[in-house]
């Protein structure tokens, strides 16, 4: 559809189904959302680890997660990510014996024009609080064990590394997204960077978040798009 059709289709939702306050809450939470960072997961085979970085992903204002399906693979738990799924734009890659969804999911990324930077414990790394966030940046996390890759690490423009001072070789792999997350974001929406999604991508997410959230939506939309136009 087109883009009058997404606003007038909005707007009829709005004035229709849905309440002053909740738009209120869709209007102040798309203004936060950011493309100028995005998570890559990587073939997580645990849901509670895929479900609970998703969650993070929506807290921190990352409008969008991309997420890599390999053979074994499996999708968030709902209970987990607490709804998360809802407000997060997913964009999958792969599935099943299919092993091309890594080299579609980088593909897409450096069209998008995004630095890939891969989060590993092992070898010589930029630290957390050093990474640049100049440009748009997507956080590749890898699988629980063995971590991200070859082909993942290959690909990526640097390494990334979050200080540890244990015994333990690395965070869960939802944790570094969190910790990730709660750093990069700050520094970025403090920072001079044009992070702000347009008005038209708010008004995307809005709707699209509105058409995961009100029951019946199919129907909804069938009726309002016989009469769309006339």
């Amino acid at each position: 559809m087109s883009l009058d059709y997404d606003a007038a289709f909005l707007e009829h939702l709005k004035a229709n189904w849905l309440s002053a306050a909740r738009w209120a809450r869709f209007a102040a939470v798309s203004a936060q959302r950011s493309r100028h960072i995005t998570v890559v997961l990587d073939n997580i085979y645990q849901p509670h680890n895929a479900s609970a970085a998703l969650r993070s992903c929506d807290l921190f204002g990352v409008a969008d997660a991309h997420l890599i399906h390999r053979a074994g693979a499996v999708a968030p738990r709902r209970e987990i990510a607490m709804g998360a799924q809802k407000w997060v734009e997913i964009h999958r890659y792969g599935g099943g014996d299919d092993s091309s969804g890594a080299a579609d999911c980088i593909g897409a990324l450096r069209q998008a024009g995004y630095a890939l930077v891969a989060t590993t414990p092992h070898g010589s790394a930029t630290a957390l609080a050093e990474l640049s966030i100049a440009r748009p940046i997507a956080l590749l996390f890898g699988e629980e064990k063995p971590g991200l890759s070859a082909e993942m690490l290959a690909a990526a423009d640097l390494r990334l590394t979050i200080p540890m001072h244990g015994f333990t070789e690395s965070f869960n792999v939802s944790v570094s997204v969190a910790l990730c997350l709660y750093e990069l974001s700050g520094r970025m929406r403090r920072s001079a960077v044009d992070w702000r999604l347009s008005e038209v991508e708010r008004r995307t997410l809005a709707l699209n978040w509105a058409r995961r959230s009100i029951a019946e939506i199919a129907t909804i939309e069938a009726r309002f798009q016989a009469d769309w136009g006339h």
